[in-house]
């Protein structure tokens, strides 16, 4: 509790103090296009905010009391570190998609090399690709999902408390301090994203959130119990996801670039059917605190009842993609992102697409 107070206190005073520097510095996201309907310049460095946040509270637990696996925890601070200044460069200058993701696998390189990664396979090669894998999804899956005033931040602050909650009992104590800074660095930050949005997290912050998540996924062992445990990092992620899956499936159908901004998030997808921003958030709010809680119970029930319910869910899942693929969305404002058009600066946050 004192780990979580510490960052949602950092993070509620350190982000109004980065919100001053961004408007100093007019280190803004301007409107600008279908994509991006705010209508006026908001300014940038939330994400800077909380990664201090957690930043601080993660360097005081390690001078005073340091869990058994510091090095763990050091390595997920220093990667997310990396990734940060990834992000803050992308913000000013837009860097190429090709560039990111060279990065984003050296910092995936540096969890497997401090032990942080996937686990449930013995060959070794496969194990360190699908953490790779698993690393670049993750992070740019909460990159994607940075479409709404206060969808990120919410979605990350329970996935992260989700994350807590599932391994409180388990061996890797770097996860449990992990999980509880991320969660208070970014419920800290909410109220001043939520709509009205009166800063903007930024790729600095959205790929560090997404980092931060992917490392805590792999400190626990979910299949203790059973197999079918092993899709509870899947649910507690279930929103980010789901939404870049949806949105890759459909720009392939469409023969699009996976780069190009385009109104297929789940999101907009709701927005389209005439919802208000503010029930959207919430809503999807909703559904990721039950996908914790449901990812929570699935590694105390037993096999049978844990196959029972993932068969049920994608079936559900299945026939809500089929319905929600059938909104019709306006296609006319897509934009590219490909870091070098004169639209693509400072990585947009709405319909950023990275």
């Amino acid at each position: 509790m004192a780990i979580f107070l510490s960052a949602f206190v950092l993070s509620l005073g350190l982000t109004p103090l980065f919100r001053k520097i961004a408007l100093r510095t007019q280190f803004m996201d301007t409107p600008a296009g279908q994509l991006k309907k705010h209508t006026a310049p908001v300014p940038y460095m939330g994400g800077l905010a909380m990664y201090f946040a957690f930043m601080l509270t993660i360097q005081g637990v390690l001078n005073l009391a340091p869990p058994p696996d510091a090095a763990k925890l050091s390595a997920l601070l220093i990667g997310g570190t990396v990734v940060c200044l990834l992000g803050l460069v992308d913000d000013l200058f837009s860097l190429s998609p090709g560039t990111k993701f060279l990065v984003q696998i050296a910092g995936a390189a540096l969890l497997i090399a401090f032990g942080v990664q996937l686990s449930f396979t013995a060959t070794v090669w496969v194990a360190w690709g699908l953490t790779i894998l698993w690393v670049v999804g993750v992070t740019n899956a909460i990159n994607l999902v940075d479409i709404m005033d206060g969808l990120a931040g919410g979605l990350v602050t329970l996935a992260a408390l989700g994350f807590l909650f599932v391994s409180l009992s388990g061996e890797h104590a770097y996860v449990n301090v992990a999980a509880a800074a991320l969660a208070g660095s970014a419920l800290g930050f909410l109220p001043y994203n939520f709509q009205p949005a009166r800063i903007y997290m930024g790729d600095s912050g959205a790929l560090f959130l997404g980092f931060i998540l992917a490392g805590i996924a792999m400190g626990q062992s979910y299949t203790e119990i059973h197999p079918v445990s092993l899709y509870a990092p899947i649910l507690i992620l279930g929103i980010p996801i789901y939404d870049t899956l949806l949105v890759m499936a459909l720009r392939t159908l469409k023969g699009r670039s996976m780069f190009r901004g385009s109104n297929d998030h789940l999101a907009l997808r709701l927005r389209a059917l005439g919802w208000n921003v503010k029930p959207i958030v919430l809503t999807l709010w909703s559904v990721g605190a039950m996908l914790s809680v449901a990812a929570f119970f699935l590694v105390r029930i037993s096999f049978k009842q844990a196959l029972i319910f993932t068969m049920a869910l994608f079936a559900v899942t299945v026939m809500f993609t089929f319905l929600i693929s059938q909104i019709r969305v306006d296609e006319r404002y897509a934009r590219v992102f490909s870091g070098n058009s004169p639209g693509a600066n400072r990585s947009p946050r709405r319909g950023k697409d990275e």
